[in-house]
């Protein structure tokens, strides 16, 4: 079923009056840093590159036919050494064996739903720019001074897309496509779909809420999560692998509980295991959360088949082609 865009307004609303979402997420956790810190279920799973493992201790059951998000999709910077390696143009045989993408759009306030960009390895086709650089760029504005910035232009910027809001690069030595926010705008997000293995100053967004992950050095079963937005804002709460899992939503059996209309009675669960560490997965564990649990993809993340994302008020899935 699509995820209506209503269910983001009170996201945008709050975030417009921030010039820049990743200022604020620096000075967030530089504060942070320096203070002591005392129900419509979606349709299916979506495959994975990498199956946990089952350990005797620990109950993965539910995981026996997911897999998992935070190994393949894991965010990290990747090395731009790698593009400028290809700053030569592909040639067409190398182009036509890299794999390629579409990204359609959902929902969106200005671009009609079904519109479909289509990338490949050189970038995307009959673009604005029509430039063989590796990179899709999409962002609110066509034009910067005399020179063409994006490649697709989503005309929200008054609804939280930025100028020039993010890329989608591909690493030909990696065979994948990356997306990343670009720091303009409210951020880029994307549907946590499967189990994602959490690291350190990841941002997680549901409801009217955004919190972040901090983890102790030398303490791996240990957890630390701010809530930087929404109502329980700067309240700091920390955990143990001993609390088991963590449920988070509206009902009372919720650790971390909300009155919060726009969040699901079981928004989503925490749980550590000793193989991968802290993991969050969407909903209770048997179904989804209505409006879903999202990343905000800072630095590169790894897309997947069926990854959906969003940026300012529209919606994308990406597909492989």
């Amino acid at each position: 079923m699509p995820i209506s865009l209503a269910s983001f307004v009170p996201f945008h609303i709050k975030f417009i009056r921030y010039k820049n979402f990743q200022k604020m997420k620096f000075k967030l956790f530089l504060r942070w840093c320096c203070q002591d810190s005392n129900e419509v279920e979606s349709d299916s799973q979506l495959p994975r590159v990498m199956q946990l493992e089952t350990n005797s201790n620990v109950s993965h059951s539910r995981f026996s036919h997911h897999f998992e998000q935070g190994v393949s999709g894991v965010q990290g910077t990747v090395d731009e050494s790698n593009l400028s390696l290809y700053m030569t143009p592909l040639t067409e045989k190398e182009i036509s064996e890299y794999p390629k993408i579409k990204i359609t759009v959902v929902d969106s306030t200005v671009i009609e739903p079904g519109t479909a960009l289509h990338i490949n390895a050189a970038g995307m086709i009959n673009s604005r720019r029509n430039k063989s650089d590796l990179c899709t760029y999409i962002g609110a504005a066509e034009m910067d001074g005399d020179e063409v910035i994006n490649d697709f232009v989503v005309d929200e910027l008054d609804k939280g897309m930025g100028k020039k809001h993010l890329v989608i690069k591909f690493i030909p030595n990696k065979g994948k496509y990356f997306i990343s926010d670009l720091g303009e705008g409210t951020g880029t997000f994307v549907r946590i779909d499967a189990p994602l293995v959490l690291r350190d100053s990841y941002i997680i967004s549901f409801g009217d809420s955004h919190m972040a992950t901090q983890f102790v050095p030398n303490m791996p079963n240990k957890i630390s999560l701010k809530f930087l937005e929404g109502p329980k804002q700067n309240e700091v709460i920390t955990f143990t692998d001993a609390e088991g899992k963590i449920l988070i939503g509206r009902m009372v059996d919720c650790r971390i509980r909300f009155e919060d209309n726009s969040m699901s009675r079981y928004q989503c669960n925490i749980q550590y295991f000793p193989d991968r560490g802290w993991a969050l997965e969407d909903g209770d564990g048997n179904k989804k959360s209505t409006n879903g649990t999202w990343l905000f993809v800072e630095e590169d993340f790894e897309i997947y088949n069926a990854m959906v994302f969003k940026a300012g008020k529209s919606l994308f899935e990406i597909t492989f082609e």
